[in-house]
């Protein structure tokens, strides 16, 4: 039986823990927030510090809010 894309698609994201989705959108907002920073200071170092803090609640949330389980 073959299976759609969409029902691959699906089953794939079905599949990912809490813990997956905070780890695939981590690097995906420090590059967007370091893009915005880059963008509007046009300075390396603000844009870091930019992209950290937009990761910080995430990172946050991720280890002392819902700190992932074992297993």
């Amino acid at each position: 039986m073959t299976r759609t894309v969409e029902e691959r698609f699906d089953e794939f994201f079905e599949r990912l823990s809490r813990a997956d989705l905070i780890l695939l959108c981590m690097p995906l907002l420090f590059l967007g927030g370091y893009g915005a920073g880059a963008l509007a200071f046009d300075a390396r170092s603000v844009a870091i510090g930019i992209a950290s803090i937009a990761c910080a609640p995430l990172m946050f949330e991720g280890l002392f809010v819902n700190p992932p389980n074992d297993g």
